[in-house]
């Protein structure tokens, strides 16, 4: 991990997902960007600063996202952390997708208030990001009572295409020094065998050295049901699902089922999509 964006909207929920990634990128020893997207009413880059005055409530947002912005970054300096800010005059989820490339994030930290939250922090698309970027995607619903991850659920059906999303669960337990509990949610109309099952994490498992496993079959009515029973059960202070899929666990994970999560839990939800 090298480079981590933090999309912005100042609310308090996006305070935690703010205060998470500067943890995070403490331990990783990771550069930290901070971006707030802003619509204005013209295109603002190609305004002159005279015509800059035929908008003042929107030159005083301006001014204020900056200076909220430059907060954030000496919040970051003053932990030790290379940080920059970056303001863009859009709420589309493209903005994401081109900073993220341009810049070469390798991690996105967001936050999130339930149902509607995704949508108030980054416009309607967001649930879109969640889905399709290329980078992992850390969700933070609620702050957290403190920033230590010790015990990370990942669900999966464990097929050999989920393996690139696990390392990257992986790389991120190993940062955090966390246990990572393999969880495969038998559902009525997906039953399998515990022995396949288990011969399949195990294979997960010898690929992923130097980390703390253990592998767990639960049943339950639905996988959102059992992902967030299992959680609670082993005091879980993450879900790790992967980001695509259409047929639940007989692919991989259903979107609705990660936005579900999202949603619903309480907990972090870190989204990866396993075909990057």
């Amino acid at each position: 991990m090298k480079r981590i964006l933090v999309p912005t909207d100042f609310s308090n929920c996006a305070k935690a997902a703010e205060d998470f990634a500067l943890d995070i990128a403490q331990k990783a020893g990771a550069e930290i960007h901070f971006l707030h997207m802003l619509l204005t009413p013209v295109d603002w880059g190609k305004l002159s600063v005279e015509n800059e005055k035929m908008y003042p409530e929107t030159k005083a947002k301006i001014a204020q996202s900056k200076i909220q912005l430059r907060n954030l970054r000496k919040k970051a300096e003053d932990r030790g952390l290379t940080a920059q800010e970056f303001l863009v005059y859009e709420l589309e989820r493209e903005g994401i997708y081109r900073h993220t490339e341009e810049n070469q994030c390798d991690f996105l930290v967001m936050g999130s208030h339930g149902t509607k939250g995704l949508k108030k922090l980054l416009g309607s698309n967001t649930q879109r990001v969640v889905r399709n970027s290329t980078s992992p995607v850390l969700v933070v619903r609620d702050r957290p009572q403190n920033f230590e991850v010790k015990n990370i659920v990942f669900a999966a059906n464990f097929e050999e295409r989920v393996l690139p999303a696990f390392l990257k669960v992986c790389d991120f337990a190993g940062i955090m020094q966390a246990k990572i509990h393999l969880l495969y949610v038998n559902v009525p109309y997906n039953f399998r065998e515990t022995d396949k099952v288990e011969n399949e994490m195990n294979a997960f498992i010898k690929k992923c050295s130097g980390n703390d496993f253990s592998a767990n079959i639960f049943n339950a009515l639905n996988e959102e049901r059992g992902i967030l029973k299992f959680a609670k059960g082993v005091g879980a202070d993450m879900i790790a699902v992967t980001a695509q899929g259409k047929k639940g666990f007989m692919k991989i994970m259903s979107p609705s089922i990660t936005e579900s999560l999202i949603n619903n839990s309480n907990l972090p939800v870190l989204s990866v999509n396993p075909t990057q």
